[in-house]
């Protein structure tokens, strides 16, 4: 066969290679591992049959075929450690019989990663099934040096007899024993922290001395033989007349997607579960999906006990999630346990006049695609809360909305994979907010937009979490909590769940500033300290208040009234959120306080001027006794009080 394919690409001439555009932007890299490895990326135009890798070494005199790849992304496993490496990658496309090559991309060099000098030891162990003791090969182990230990560590993968052995330099470690699953029907083994630990805080620390041996042995809990679930539902129009041939999916959630990316490797949802769905595009963790038969209804085979987001798509409607969500990110979370039925959705029909049309390409920094979730949030009108419209790319990166209705509209692209999300900009530089942003019109055809998405500069194992409410304590969903460093890297991003919890994880120590943004709500920073060796940061909490439109918009009028809002949790330890709205016009002199049931006071947590609007503080009462507390809201001459339960 490669004879025949060599003989082939011996005919291309200079027209043919006309055909066949050269790949653009070629890039390489070599992670951390004891097993090195090179990871090349590059950018390519849609239809090649496939792409051909080429290295040399150490010059750049004597490229030799090594592989083909049908996606733009290849590893290559067969490198010596420390060794200079040159790579170069053509296109390949067929033309009747005919394979034409297209001219080589760019040369991207780099040196295969190799332990520092120094003093060494040895982790030796042997990975085994806890209940029948067999060996299990493949296991990736992965090696964490302490204090600061980097996101993924070093890896070693063990040898079919399950076992292993790893070169090292000497220091203090702590150990994970991870089975790469790429599948929801896989079931393999649980992930492991030496010695029994299921969270990096509970992990034995391993000293690795100078020429010395330390054993470290893994004894895997198998994950139990999940059954398959069967769920269905109805697809119709708005009208409640049944649709057929309406494309339904289930796939796994963001939040579960944005924490295996950033802390697992492989990143699981992709291989067999990276699908193109029809009506909506590429999608990664893709469980099941179908199209609807002729009464609009539909039948999935799920494994129970996990989560999926179920969404809908049909030619002529927009596509939406279960529950009437067209926001991804606030898509409610199915928890399949069993049989499950009553999975409806109801589409709303485009109208006639929806013609507009908006098109463009997500990419990194460097001009790499970038396949990601698009969401639409149209600009408010008056009188007018239109719903977000959303579509995912293909695997290119390239995203087509077509029949929308005209108006104006912020763009936000959610990648997949390794980038943050990021919102359009006439510039097509990177916003990470929406009052960053700039609108998109359409009308007509809109022109291309580029939306660049900012690399995920994952550091250590620390995670922080909390929870995100509105100003009246409400959970808030779909909130993107982004985590920056000093020097405006982007270090991890988690999203609030429907409950407003979120996670943020692969976080090194140090300093951080954690930003969350929602689509017309005012974004909220907090500065946080991640001290050394610490794995969980909690809780950090965020109040959003929604916020009045720019000047753009219609604006939203000022409250009707002065409000005091019950306190958000109640009772609680030791920290509580209070909400309160302040009415217009003008300003008001507004004081908050906290009494005992005495009438004595105990806080003061507002007292200034301030504007017609909503509010929110939070009051800790790590210094007070438990109890009951009174809290009190006075603005030129409206005062009202409300209670709260402070119990240790």
């Amino acid at each position: 066969m490669k004879l025949l394919i060599g003989t082939a690409l011996a005919l291309v001439s200079f027209a043919t290679t006309m055909l066949a555009q050269a790949p653009t932007n070629l890039k390489a890299n070599s992670p951390a591992s004891l097993q090195p490895s090179v990871i090349l990326s590059w950018s390519g135009p849609a239809g090649p049959s496939f792409y051909k890798i080429y290295r040399s070494s150490p010059d750049t005199t004597n490229f030799q075929w090594i592989a083909i790849s049908q996606a733009r992304l290849f590893e290559d496993q067969s490198v010596a450690p420390g060794v200079l490496y040159n790579y170069v990658v053509t296109a390949v496309v067929r033309t009747d019989t005919i394979l034409l090559e297209s001219t080589r991309s760019n040369i991207a060099t780099v040196r295969a990663y190799a332990l520092l000098a120094g003093p060494k030891g040895i982790i030796a162990g042997r990975i085994t099934d806890q209940v029948s003791g067999l060996p299990i090969p493949k296991v990736v182990v992965r090696f964490f040096k302490l204090p600061s230990p980097a996101n993924r560590g070093l890896d070693i993968t063990v040898t079919s007899a399950g076992t292993f052995s790893a070169v090292v330099d000497t220091g203090v470690y702590i150990v994970r024993a991870d089975e790469p699953l790429t599948q929801l029907t896989q079931t393999g083994h649980q992930t492991q922290w030496y010695l029994g630990a299921n969270e990096p805080a509970n992990a034995t620390p391993v000293t690795v001395r100078v020429n010395d041996t330390t054993r470290v042995d893994f004894s895997l809990v198998p994950n139990s033989q999940q059954p398959y679930a069967y769920v269905s539902g109805i697809v119709t129009d708005d009208q409640g007349a049944p649709i057929a041939g309406a494309v339904v999916a289930f796939v796994r959630p963001i939040q579960e997607l944005v924490t295996s990316a950033a802390t697992s490797s492989p990143t699981q949802g992709t291989g067999p579960e990276a699908v193109l769905v029809p009506g909506i595009g590429y999608s990664r963790g893709v469980a099941w999906y179908g199209h609807t038969n002729t009464a609009g209804k539909f039948f999935a085979q799920l494994v129970s006990g996990r989560q999926y987001v179920a969404m809908s798509a049909m030619n002529g409607y927009y596509p939406e999630f279960f529950d009437n969500a067209s926001d991804p990110t606030q898509a409610t979370i199915l928890a399949i346990r069993g049989d499950t039925t009553g999975i409806t959705f109801s589409l709303r029909k485009k109208a006639p006049t929806d013609t507009g049309t908006m098109q463009g390409t997500v990419q990194d920094p460097g001009g790499n695609d970038v396949p990601a979730r698009i969401i639409l949030f149209p600009r408010p009108k008056e009188g007018d809360e239109r719903p977000a419209v959303f579509t995912f790319t293909d695997s290119s990166g390239i995203f087509l909305v077509e029949d929308i209705e005209a108006g104006s509209y912020n763009v936000l692209a959610i990648p997949f994979g390794e980038y943050a999300p990021s919102y359009s900009t006439a510039s097509g530089a990177s916003a990470l907010t929406w009052l960053d942003a700039d609108s998109v019109e359409v009308n007509g055809i809109t022109p291309y937009i580029r939306i660049s998405v900012p690399p995920l500069n994952n550091a250590g194992l620390t995670r922080i979490r909390g929870h995100v409410l509105s100003g009246n304590g409400t959970p808030l969903p779909g909130v993107r909590v982004l985590a920056r460093a000093p020097d405006d890297r982007i270090i991890g991003y988690g999203l609030s769940d429907p409950t407003g919890r979120y996670a943020v994880d692969a976080l090194g120590s140090g300093s951080v500033t954690l930003l969350a943004d929602r689509f017309r709500f005012n974004h909220v920073q907090t500065p946080v300290t991640i001290p050394s060796s610490t794995f969980v940061v909690e809780p950090v909490d965020f109040i959003m208040t929604a916020s009045n439109p720019t000047a753009v918009d219609v604006p939203v009028g000022t409250p009707m009234q002065t409000t005091l809002l019950q306190n958000y949790p109640n009772p609680f330890n030791p920290k509580t959120h209070i909400g309160y709205r302040v009415s217009g016009p003008g300003s008001r002199w507004v004081k908050l306080g906290i009494y005992d049931l005495l009438g004595r006071e105990v806080a003061v947590l507002v007292n200034e001027r301030q504007p017609a609007g909503e509010y929110a503080v939070t009051f800790d009462g790590a210094v007070l006794a438990s109890g009951l507390y009174l809290y009190q809201l006075a603005a030129d001459g409206f005062v009202t009080t409300r209670k709260m339960m402070l119990a240790k």
